[in-house]
């Protein structure tokens, strides 16, 4: 008995191979900002949070979602990725400041957690 479809499946592999993509994206630019052009870290990061979003969004429109693209696609999309960074801030501080348990715990966590919630917001909401 399978608890998920088999389509739904294929676009949560599609959406992680995409999340890969992107994380390659963001540490890539973060390090051509910084290393390469002289910025200042917390401005490459940021830079390359804004980049690796948009390439995201870009990327799971077409390639994991198969949609058109709408203005109100990218502002649902900004709202996910909102909900994602604070939850991510939530999960840590909680993690290493309430619990006092080292922050790879917490990087654990939101590594697990952040991108099911991610995915079903898109799937569901975003791109439906």
């Amino acid at each position: 008995m399978m608890l998920v479809s088999k389509d739904l499946f294929l676009k949560f592999i599609k959406y992680s191979f995409v999340g890969c993509i992107s994380v390659l994206i963001y540490f890539f630019s973060v390090f051509v900002l910084v290393e390469l052009f002289g910025r200042d870290p917390v401005f490459g990061s940021a830079l390359s949070f804004a980049i690796m979003t948009y390439i995201s969004f870009l990327l799971n429109r077409k390639f994991t979602f198969d949609s058109d693209f709408s203005y109100n696609q990218v502002l649902r999309f900004l709202v996910v990725s909102a909900i994602g960074f604070t939850l991510n801030f939530v999960i840590m501080y909680v993690v290493v400041n309430i619990f006092s348990l080292p922050y790879l715990i917490g990087e654990l966590i939101t590594t697990m957690v952040i991108p099911i919630i991610n995915f079903i917001l898109n799937n569901y909401w975003t791109f439906k």
